[in-house]
């Protein structure tokens, strides 16, 4: 038993240069992160085959426009959840 699906907050947060967004799959599967700003415009999206468990990405500061607060949702084919970041200059 792996657990269930379960998105965690983003570390460091705040952040600068780059951070971790971390996330557990029940069972492996396809999964898309998107990064999108307050007005839900899109910065950045990574889409992936990840493993059953735990998984995570790194984004860097230089892939996302802009500063402030931030956020991220992760989708796949069964789940979804999203949280917030803050990003500073």
């Amino acid at each position: 038993e792996t657990g269930a699906f379960e998105l965690y907050q983003n570390r460091p947060n705040p952040f600068k240069g780059e951070t971790m967004i971390s996330f557990n799959l029940p069972t492996a599967s396809t999964a898309t992160i998107t990064v999108m700003d307050v007005s839900g415009r899109v910065l950045r999206t990574v889409n992936g085959d990840f493993a059953q468990g735990y998984n995570e990405i790194k984004l860097d500061r230089n892939e996302l426009e802009g500063s402030g607060v931030l956020y991220y949702q992760v989708d796949t084919p069964s789940n979804s959840a999203s949280m917030k970041m803050i990003l500073i200059d």
